[in-house]
C-alpha cells in the first residue's frame, strides 16, 4: 500500500467539508452539520496560523482521506470505503515524519469518549492515555 500526503490547496476544501460533515458526531468541538460558509471562514482563518498543517490522504492515485495538526493534536478521517484497510496508521506515520520537519515534538490525540477506532488507531501506533478530561457545563 502506498500511501502519501499531499498539502491541503484551496480546490481541496470541498472535500474537507464532505469528511467533517460526514464524521461530525465523533469530534469534540463540532455539534452540527457545517455550511460551506462556516468550513471556509474556519479555513481562512487557519491560513495565518502557524500552528496548523493539513494534507489530503492518498493510496496511489486515489484520495482516501485527510489529516491535520493543530497545536500539537492529531486530526485523521478516512472515508468509510477505505476504512480498516491499514490507511490511518500509514498516514499517521507520515504525519509524524512531517511533524518532526516542522520541529513539533510531541503530538496529541484527543478522541472523544466512545470512539474506539481512533482510540485503536492512536493505541496501535504508540500513543500512550495520559488523562481524563471531565468536563461540566455551568449554566
Amino acid at each position: 500500500m502506498a500511501v502519501v500526503l499531499k498539502t491541503v490547496n484551496q480546490e481541496d476544501w470541498d472535500f474537507i467539508l464532505e469528511l467533517r460533515n460526514e464524521f461530525y458526531n465523533f469530534f469534540y468541538n463540532q455539534t452540527k452539520l457545517l455550511t460551506k460558509a462556516e468550513h471556509y471562514a474556519y479555513l481562512e482563518k487557519q491560513k495565518p496560523n502557524s500552528n496548523f498543517h493539513h494534507w489530503l490522504i492518498f493510496s496511489n492515485v486515489t484520495q482516501v482521506g485527510y489529516c491535520r495538526i493543530l497545536n500539537n493534536d492529531v486530526g485523521i478521517m478516512i472515508q468509510k470505503e477505505f476504512q480498516n484497510q491499514g490507511f490511518a496508521s500509514e498516514a499517521l506515520k507520515l504525519l509524524e515524519q512531517e511533524a518532526k520537519k516542522l520541529g513539533i515534538k510531541k503530538l496529541v490525540a484527543l478522541v472523544k469518549v466512545g470512539n474506539e477506532t481512533s482510540s485503536k488507531i492512536f493505541i496501535k501506533n504508540n500513543f500512550e492515555l495520559k488523562m481524563y478530561w471531565y468536563e461540566k457545563k455551568i449554566y
